[in-house]
Parts: C-alpha cells; sequence; structure tokens
C-alpha cells in the first residue's frame, strides 16, 4: 500500500472510532456525557482536534465558523475546560496507536541499513503550566537562587524509526522519572508490534548500565548504547575491544559477550559504543555512521516543539497536557506519511540534470494538515481531497540545502520560556 493509502486508512479508521458510541464509552468519565447538552462528547473531541494555540476565546470563535457541520454552540471557555477534563487523555492514545497499528501492518517493504531496520529511543524534557494538579501529578521543582520559585516539567519519551520518520510508541512521565524503566516500556512496544526482528535499538549516552544491556541481550534485541567516558569499559577500550559481563548465579543471570568501539569524532575527541552486534562485516567506522543515525530523533522533537507548539498547552492540568501530547504526536505521524509520499514524488519527477535537488517542506504539511484535519474527521472534507492536500505539498517544495552545519551552542539555559500568559494570534 502507497503512503498517501495508508494516510487515508489512518484518517478514516479514527473517523470510525470517534463515531462508534461504543469506542467511546471506555473513554468518558461515569455519568458524563450521557443526557442531552448544549456540548456533546463529538464537539469536545473535534474542539480538540481543531484548536489552534491561539487563545481559547479566539479557538471557539473560530470552530463555530469554520466547522458549521459540527453546530458548536455557543458556550464559555470555562465550560468546555471542565467538559475536557472528563474525556480520559488515553482516548488520543488510542488515536495514536492507530496511526501506528495501521502503519505497520501495511507499509509492506521498509527501508534498512545494511539490511538492519534503525530505532532510536530517546527523551526530551517538556515545560509544563504552573498548576497545583501539575504539581502533584509530574513533581514540583524549585528554582535557583530563589527556592521560592517553584516550577514543574515532564519527561517525554520515544522510540522512533529514524528511517521511516515515524513515531512507534511515546509516553509522558513525571521529569525524574527513570529513562530506562521507560525505555523497556518502548522495547516492549517494539515486541508486541513484532517489528524488531533485524532491528538495531540505538540508544544516546546515559541508557547504558548492565540491566539494561541484558534486556535487550534476553529479548533479542540488538543495540548500539553510547557509554560515558569514566566508564571502566571505555577506559579499557583501544580501538575495539570484546569483553564478557560476568553473571550472577544467585541474581540466575549468566556471563554475556559485549563489543565496544571507540570511535573518533571529527574535533579529534573519542566516543565509546557498546553493541551485542558481533557482525565483523559492521566496522568500526560503519558504526560511527550507525550511532549518528539517531540524530533523526532530535529533530523529531524539534519538530514537535517548534512547528507544533507542543509546550505551548491550551490547558493546565495532567488530563489536557496527555491529551495534548498524544493529539500532536498523532498529527505529526500523518504529517510524516504524506511528507514522504511528496518526496518520492518528487523523486520520480525530477531532472537528474538540475542543479538543486528538492524535497516536501514539512512546515507547510503539518500547517495545512492541522487545518484540515478536524475537517476530515467531522466530514466536512471529504478524504478524496488529500490528493488536493499531496498536490499542494508538491508544489510547494523547498530546496535541500547540502552540507550545512552548525556549531552545537553549549549556553547555559537562561531559564524557562514556557509563559501561558502569552498566546499567539492564531
Amino acid at each position: 500500500m502507497k503512503r498517501n493509502e495508508i494516510c487515508s486508512s489512518i484518517v478514516q479508521a479514527i473517523k470510525q472510532y470517534i463515531d462508534s458510541p461504543d469506542c467511546m464509552e471506555i473513554h468518558r468519565a461515569p455519568s458524563k456525557f450521557i443526557r442531552k447538552r448544549k456540548l456533546s462528547f463529538q464537539q469536545v473531541i473535534l474542539y480538540l482536534l481543531y484548536s489552534s494555540k491561539a487563545s481559547m476565546n479566539q479557538n471557539l470563535a473560530m470552530i463555530r465558523q469554520e466547522l458549521i457541520s459540527i453546530s458548536f454552540p455557543d458556550i464559555t471557555k470555562q465550560a468546555l475546560s471542565k467538559a475536557r477534563q472528563f474525556i480520559h487523555p488515553y482516548l488520543f492514545r488510542d488515536l495514536f496507536n492507530i496511526s501506528v497499528d495501521i502503519f505497520y501492518r501495511n507499509i509492506g517493504t521498509r527501508k534498512d541499513w545494511h539490511g538492519y531496520h534503525l530505532f532510536a529511543i530517546d527523551g526530551s524534557k517538556i515545560e509544563l503550566p504552573n498548576s497545583k494538579s501539575n504539581f502533584e501529578h509530574f513533581g514540583e521543582m524549585f528554582g535557583y537562587p530563589d527556592s521560592n520559585r517553584k516550577f514543574t516539567m515532564a519527561l517525554a519519551s520515544t522510540v522512533y524509526d529514524v528511517l521511516e520518520d515515524y513515531i512507534v510508541h511515546a509516553s509522558i512521565n513525571r521529569y525524574l522519572a527513570g529513562e530506562r524503566a521507560v525505555a523497556i516500556e518502548h522495547l516492549k512496544t517494539l515486541e508486541a508490534l513484532r517489528i524488531y526482528e533485524n532491528a538495531v535499538v540505538i540508544f544516546d549516552r546515559g541508557y547504558y548500565s548492565e540491566g539494561m544491556f541484558r534486556y535487550c541481550v534476553e529479548h533479542n534485541h540488538l543495540c548500539v548504547m553510547r557509554l560515558r567516558e569514566n566508564f571502566k569499559l571505555s577506559k579499557n577500550c583501544k580501538g575495539e575491544t570484546l569483553t564478557t559481563l560476568p553473571g550472577n548465579p544467585k541474581e540466575n543471570t549468566y556471563d554475556i559477550d559485549i563489543r565496544v568501539i571507540e570511535v573518533s569524532l571529527d574535533d579529534g575527541s573519542k566516543e565509546y559504543l557498546a553493541t551485542n552486534i558481533f557482525d565483523k562485516s559492521i566496522t568500526a567506522p560503519m558504526f560511527k555512521e550507525l550511532y549518528f543515525k539517531r540524530w533523526p530523533i532530535e529533530i523529531k522533537y524539534h519538530e514537535l516543539k517548534s512547528s507544533f507548539k507542543l509546550e505551548e498547552f491550551n490547558g493546565a492540568t495532567p488530563v489536557a497536557i496527555m491529551q495534548e501530547f498524544f493529539i500532536n504526536l498523532m498529527l505529526s505521524n500523518i504529517a510524516s506519511l504524506i511528507k514522504n509520499h511528496v518526496d518520492e514524488l518528487i523523486d520520480e519527477t525530477s531532472n537528474p540534470a538540475n542543479k538543486y535537488r528538492y524535497q516536501a517542506n514539512r512546515s507547510f504539511i503539518i500547517g495545512q494538515l492541522k487545518y484540515r484535519f478536524a475537517r476530515y474527521i467531522s466530514a466536512q472534507l471529504d478524504l478524496n481531497t488529500f490528493d488536493d492536500l499531496i498536490a499542494l505539498a508538491y508544489k510547494n517544495r523547498s530546496q535541500i540545502q547540502p552540507g550545512r552545519s552548525f556549531a552545537r551552542k553549549r549556553n547555559k539555559a537562561i531559564g524557562r520560556t514556557h509563559f501561558r500568559n502569552k498566546k499567539v494570534a492564531f
């Protein structure tokens, strides 16, 4: 199945899920949305799928003007804020999971690197609105030097298919949650989806531990983990070493082999990678290339925070945070499908003699998708108009700038940037 067809299937499945009373029943709070009120369950869901990063008053005015087919009532923002609290945020996690399940069931041939599919696991801190409920759910932290300055953050974590540009599983947790425990949940998802065969999972520095490495070995996950420079494994490595992690009969563990590789960077510094890939055809320079294949997961977090404005939440409760988190991830996956399909069309029709190469404009696609998605779900736009979106994205392509690189900024953080009282106008 082509990516545009998969995209249409995903949107159609999401629409059917939302329109199904049986599916919706488990996602509403008990005794809520059962009597006929001004604001229905489906209308609240469509509002959340529709709303931009503007103020709630602006969103309420625009949805009544633009989504005429759903007859959105004239209500206050306080009424809507209260109503959304009665919708379980895992409804939107299920919608995100629909995008994952349909994609991997229908993609057919997946992209690979030397015969391996590549996944990356990483986390990122998410700035949250300060509120009592967020302090209780995500944890309370204190500023320095003023200990009276309280704030809260969350840890977002994802497993990301770097070659297919697709988020497979994600969670949002307390900021001080253990990254390794969250990573194991990601690995279990790969196992449940049965997409981990012939795949390599790439971890950044901070994930390695003997327990984490053992989990990968025992569950047949090929992995590459960056080591800290002060680890004994790193200090003992000169070029490449093969060593053994000893087992402990009391803990019912056994000896396992570990391959450690020293990688030289362009600036002369060294990095150390631990892996359970013993294929000698994958040489040390190839491991350097393999490790840096994880970089798209960093770009994905940048996309979520910059293009989707993930941290500009329209609600200040844990329910609202999780609702918007999974909505953005779902839309990111659909946008990735459209971009990859348009990129294929551009490659098929481009002239090899052209001086410049082009690609689909991701920001343009995200903006158009955000504008159209609620209209697809409410049947105000027909799914056949996906062809119009693809044609627009094909026309509004961007020139590829080869060899671009930027020095990494190592400036210390100058403070939080999340101010909920500063809303954009659109």
